[in-house]
């Protein structure tokens, strides 16, 4: 894409950038709702702009414009996917939200996502009462558009009931309480240290995440030494 202009710095139009992002979402079988540039790209190597792109009701992307090369008054620029965190926490409301069925209350973002494969932030999200800290993480990048997924977290009130019930079926009874150090995050491998109270003794455990599906979590745990 080039742009042309007869000052003395050449300049792209924010409606040839609007055309641009939108026939190449097209060709990728994405077809925009609508697409909103801030400003004109300004033709200097390392100038930048953003785009608000809006795919559907609940899903929106920001890509950033950067100018990579000037020869007179042709502009080369180069387009990088990203998401702000307001964006990011709506999209993640309606997943969640189309995946369980359930209202979710609020989602707070500490970041946006950057178009990198394997980058990763994470989501505060409260749902009938109880917040949950999600990990979001990209899984794929195709042109301007990236996917991700959401890691899947029990609450530390569900860790420390399904251990209580773990152990109940193992002992015959139920302890009268256990405290976790945090959430889990489902993550094979994860471990989380918790602390279980049966009358006058205490034992420390050690749990870690055996396998992750949806947002169904499985553990195993252990005494720690």
């Amino acid at each position: 894409m080039t742009g042309c202009s007869f000052s003395t710095t050449p300049v792209v139009v924010k409606s040839d950038l609007q055309k641009d992002i939108s026939e190449r979402l097209e060709k990728a079988g994405q077809k925009p709702q609508s697409v909103t540039c801030k400003d004109d790209l300004t033709g200097e190597v390392g100038k930048t702009t953003s785009c608000e792109v809006v795919l559907s009701d609940t899903n929106s992307i920001e890509p950033v414009v950067a100018v990579t090369k000037v020869e007179g008054t042709t502009v080369s620029y180069e387009m990088t996917p990203a998401v702000t965190k307001e964006q990011l926490a709506k999209s993640v409301s309606g997943l969640l939200s189309n995946a369980t069925g359930e209202k979710v209350d609020s989602v707070t973002c500490e970041s946006g996502l950057e178009g990198k494969k394997g980058y990763e932030t994470h989501c505060d999200v409260t749902a009938g009462g109880v917040t949950t800290r999600r990990t979001v993480d990209v899984t794929d990048v195709e042109g301007l558009l990236l996917s991700f997924t959401l890691i899947p977290a029990m609450s530390k009130q569900n860790v420390e009931n399904a251990l209580l019930d773990q152990l109940a079926e193992q002992l015959g009874q139920r302890p009268d309480s256990a405290d976790c150090s945090g959430d889990l995050e489902g993550k094979p491998g994860n471990t989380l240290a918790c602390k279980v109270v049966a009358g006058s003794e205490t034992q420390d455990f050690t749990l870690t995440v055996n396998k992750a599906e949806g947002d169904q979590i499985s553990f195993s745990y252990e005494p720690t030494p």
